[in-house]
């Protein structure tokens, strides 16, 4: 009898060892069906024409992110109408409610028809212009013009939940012309609109890996859903502990190249092997890499600051500059004047990825600027061509975290003098540094 029992737990045992652990199943995103209504306002005297060019602005971004099905509508919701609409949506789903022939927001009026086709798409957007201004500055002589625009995501299958909140504030400037200064304020909107609306976690795209070799995977999703080159994924492995799901991130994917429903990603860094159905989830960038940097070029130093373009690149990517030769800023007349140049490059890099590390051979040209800086003169600073120049480097880069990684670099930067009588040529072999941060 004792033998049996020791036999017959002892196959327990091995038929619970024997058992696979069976991985989650992982979430794929599918377009979402989104309505989107016209630009709204609320007490600001707004130009039509401008109402219309934002609009386009926004449909845009929808069109370009590539995972929404889009539904556009002709109304306009100021703020106050928002918030009966919302109020509404909420007793909709009420027995008792009663439907009315039209539905008034504010300035918005919906016939029975056009609410019931809002109450069948699943989420519901609505951009709102929650501050507008624009005037002339006669400190600096120019128009400026600051817009701030609210879109709101509505969840009409949770009764009217808010999903999420994109706040996208922009501004612009002209010298001459105030519909300049609006236009520029205006374009500065789809790329921070993008980023918004990716931010929201309800619309990030979660996807899963397709095949690994190597430092390679192929993952499911591509250009049917707006995935880009130089996208990010985080790798994701859940668990349940005591009823409660728990998810861990264990790794980084960048994305390398990308098909239509089907694309190529490099692994960053990964703690576990990847195999197929791997869990993977968006990280959403604003898409620029931020780089603080300290050269010393023939021993003038150069501090600096690089932005340099991710989204949409992998291996090529362009960037631009600005550094401060130290050694060049003068004073005059007790330090009444100043004359500060500053070094504005654009240029490229090509990236050669090695899990953690990269290497980057990069180069630009550029022109310095000087300017003159006096508490005498401060509503009219002059600036004039001081130098034009060169840079070229080499840079390897080592990745902490997800976001941030440090780097060393040497190279040539050389600046000729465009005027003599008050700055010299400068640079020549350079050593330097620095931080960078994805945004």
């Amino acid at each position: 009898m004792k033998r049996n029992r020791i036999l017959i737990a002892g196959l327990l045992v091995a038929v619970l060892f024997a058992t696979p652990l069976v991985a989650a199943t992982p979430t794929v995103s599918e377009k979402k069906d989104v309505a989107i209504f016209a630009l709204g306002y609320y007490g600001w005297a707004i130009p039509l024409e401008t109402l219309g060019s934002i609009d386009i602005e926004i449909q845009k971004v929808f069109v370009d992110l590539g995972r929404f099905n889009i539904l556009g509508y002709s109304e306009r919701l100021s703020s106050g109408g928002l918030q009966q609409f919302i109020a509404t949506l909420k007793k909709a789903k009420e027995a008792n409610f009663v439907m009315p022939e039209k539905f008034q927001f504010g300035e918005a009026v919906l016939t029975e028809a056009e609410f019931n086709k809002l109450v069948g798409a699943f989420i519901i957007a609505t951009p709102i212009v929650s501050e507008f201004n624009s005037r002339y500055n006669s400190d600096k002589s120019q128009w400026e013009t600051d817009i701030k625009t609210n879109v709101t995501f509505i969840d009409v299958g949770a009764g009217g939940s808010v999903l999420g909140i994109a706040e996208v504030k922009t501004s612009g400037s002209d010298k001459n012309n105030q519909n300049q200064s609006i236009s520029m304020a205006i374009s500065g909107i789809p790329m921070q609109l993008q980023y918004e609306v990716r931010k929201v976690p309800a619309f990030q795209i979660s996807t899963r890996v397709l095949a690994a070799s190597g430092s390679e995977i192929k993952l499911q999703l591509g250009q049917n859903m707006g995935i880009k080159k130089g996208d990010e994924y985080s790798i994701i492995v859940g668990e349940t502990v005591e009823g409660f799901k728990n998810e861990s991130e264990k790794g980084l994917i960048q994305i390398k190249d990308v098909g239509s429903e089907v694309s190529t990603g490099r692994v960053v860094y990964s703690s576990i092997k990847l195999t197929k159905d791997v869990q993977l989830h968006e990280i959403p960038r604003l898409g620029i890499d931020a780089e603080g940097y300290f050269h010393l070029a023939g021993g003038t130093p150069l501090p600096g600051f690089k932005a340099t373009m991710s989204r949409g690149f992998y291996g090529f990517r362009p960037y631009g500059a600005v550094q401060i030769p130290i050694a060049e800023v003068s004073s005059y007349f007790l330090g009444l004047f100043t004359v500060i140049p500053v070094n504005v490059i654009a240029g490229g890099e090509f990236n050669l990825y090695l899990g953690r590390l990269t290497l980057t051979p990069y180069g630009g040209v550029g022109a310095s600027y000087a300017r003159i800086v006096s508490p005498l003169n401060t509503n009219d600073k002059t600036d004039w061509l001081s130098h034009v120049g060169v840079q070229a480097y080499a840079r390897a880069a080592f990745l902490f975290t997800r976001e941030l990684s440090v780097f060393a670099e040497a190279g040539v930067d050389y600046w000729v003098s465009m005027d003599s009588a008050f700055f010299n040529n400068y640079g020549g072999l350079s050593f330097g540094g620095g931080v960078a941060y994805k945004l």
